[in-house]
């Protein structure tokens, strides 16, 4: 049985982070009062979240991947040690992340009247960065 972690994240706005899931191709389940996360074995494991990934859309092994609100709001993410070693690491948590941030960042140019003309991925050397265009009505 994979032991579970929780990473901590700066992730606080539910709705963003259920569209920066499916942004990444998942069908996240959610919640209010928080469902138990499903072990690779089928077994109900302790850990309960309100968003969930469940393992049907990860690996044949996989457990299942929550997030769960902690008491300053924000979103910590309830992953196996087996699921961080398959790829759902620090570099997907930060594909995740920043998803979230573009959704953020349309919604609240949106909010103060902006219009989205495009998005770009522009090669840094830094590495990769993506640049959101807007206009102004």
């Amino acid at each position: 049985m994979s032991k579970y972690l929780e990473l901590q994240t700066v992730l606080t706005d539910e709705n963003h982070l259920l569209d920066a899931l499916r942004d990444l191709g998942f069908v996240p389940e959610c919640s209010k009062d928080g469902d138990r996360l499903i072990g690779y074995r089928g077994d109900q494991r302790n850990e309960r979240a309100t968003i969930i990934i469940r393992r049907n859309q990860l690996d044949s092994a996989s457990n299942d991947i929550g997030f769960a609100r902690g008491p300053d709001g924000s979103f910590r993410t309830i992953i196996s040690e087996y699921d961080r070693s398959i790829g759902f690491d620090d570099a997907w948590l930060g594909r995740l992340a920043q998803a979230y941030k573009e959704r953020q960042t349309m919604s609240v140019a949106k909010a103060k009247g902006y219009v989205f003309k495009g998005r770009e991925v522009v090669q840094t050397p830094q590495g990769k960065t993506v640049r959101l265009r807007f206009a102004v009505r």
